[in-house]
């Protein structure tokens, strides 16, 4: 009897670790799908900001040379009317 009931304590254990499991591991992908979705999010939106970034740079320096080619045309106009 006594063999039984050890038997049947060690069954029971090991079911309970089963069921912790059927719970716990779902629960652990999902963090790490979440974890994973998040930091793909946060990657694609450094991604368009620096793309932005890189766009507005252009901008800078074609008015740069916008600049420059105004200041060359004054110059000349200056110059000839001196």
């Amino acid at each position: 009897m006594r063999q039984y009931l050890r038997s049947v304590k060690l069954w029971r254990a090991k079911a309970s670790f089963t069921v912790e499991a059927a719970f716990i591991v779902p629960l652990v992908i999902a963090v790490l799908a979440l974890a994973m979705t998040t930091g793909l999010s946060m990657y694609t939106e450094v991604r368009d900001q620096s793309e932005q970034d890189n766009i507005a740079n252009l901008w800078l320096v074609d008015d740069f040379y916008t600049g420059q080619k105004i200041e060359d045309l004054v110059g000349v106009f200056t110059n000839d009317q001196s």
